[in-house]
């Protein structure tokens, strides 16, 4: 859908990997991926997120209210159990899905999204539409509003990634299908109208950026998620900071909803004082029609099992075999 207003940007024809201005500390943020169509051997959707963090409460739960989509959320907290007012990653019963990463390039801190309002375009999305299409008509209310923000939203057809900038009217948008069916992303803005936003330079968010690039645009066949997306989401070759999976690595979302078959979704997650626990959802409309009071991992489950400090070493350890 063609852009008209300024500065409200064009829409992408091609991720490009960009070179930033300072360099600092590295930084706590997450890695986002999705491809689509032909793309994929399931021919729909699969889209992939590593949400890293050194604090925070980590929650799966399914949100039903009357006169609203019904979804499955990964929900966090950044100072306590409870409530869980923040989400990073859900999809709902029509399988829209989104993924989400903090814009930690900018200066404006105050505008990042583990505020309120960088969550609320994402419970917006999942409580409010029901495709891509249904969200790129309303692109101009859910984008505009001038709160830092990377999207990636999927549906069984398409997949968007939408970069949106510290200032009102300031986003782009890249479809999928402009990009050989693919979408990725880290913590910096890569679209061309939007670089100028980038004011502090992270080594680890370009070095996962060319990481997840390479990895999907050199894949010599179709992707799935029992291979790719779950050896991706899985790698540490990098070392322990600038790998896609980190020794701040806290979740692992991958949904997968393939154009014939059972939409399914399979998290890892840890919280302070709980070991990494995994879960795996078919969701089936009898999972939609009757969604569960609580999600349970499924086994082996770390139950029992003395859990780690926030920031310690030994919380994000894990067997590669576990996805």
């Amino acid at each position: 859908m063609p852009m008209s207003l300024k500065p409200v940007f064009a829409v992408g024809s091609a991720l490009i990997f960009t070179t930033l201005l300072i360099q600092p500390i590295t930084t706590n943020a997450c890695t986002t991926f999705a491809s689509v169509g032909a793309a994929n051997a399931n021919n729909g959707l699969i889209i992939a997120k590593n949400r890293d963090s050194t604090q925070g409460f980590e929650q799966l739960a399914v949100r039903k209210q009357a006169g609203k989509n019904t979804y499955l959320g990964l929900f966090f907290n950044t100072d306590d159990q409870q409530p869980y007012p923040l989400i990073s990653a859900g999809i709902n019963e029509y399988g829209l899905s989104v993924v989400q990463n903090e814009s930690v390039a900018i200066t404006s801190a105050q505008q990042a999204v583990d505020a309120p309002h960088g969550s609320a375009v994402i419970f917006n999305v999942l409580e409010g539409y029901s495709s891509v299409a249904d969200v790129l008509a309303d692109q101009q209310a859910l984008f505009g509003n001038g709160y830092a923000n990377f999207l990636i939203i999927g549906d069984q057809t398409e997949a968007i990634l939408v970069e949106i900038g510290p200032e009102e009217n300031a986003y782009q948008i890249l479809r999928a299908s402009d990009n050989n069916n693919r979408v990725y992303h880290t913590n910096h803005y890569v679209l061309q109208s939007m670089r100028s936003y980038n004011k502090v330079f992270y080594p680890d968010s370009e070095d996962r950026f060319a990481t997840i690039k390479k990895l999907m645009t050199g894949a010599s066949a179709q992707l799935t998620a029992e291979g790719n997306y779950y050896q991706w989401i899985n790698s540490a070759q990098n070392g322990q900071y600038n790998s896609m999976f980190r020794n701040m690595t806290v979740a692992s979302w991958i949904a997968e909803i393939p154009q014939n078959g059972t939409p399914e979704l399979l998290v890892r997650l840890t919280s302070p004082n709980v070991k990494y626990q995994q879960y795996s959802i078919q969701l089936t409309p009898e999972f939609w029609n009757h969604p569960p009071t609580t999600i349970q991992p499924f086994t082996p489950s770390f139950a029992g099992l003395q859990g780690e400090p926030v920031n310690s070493q030994q919380r994000y350890t894990y067997s590669a075999t576990e996805l």
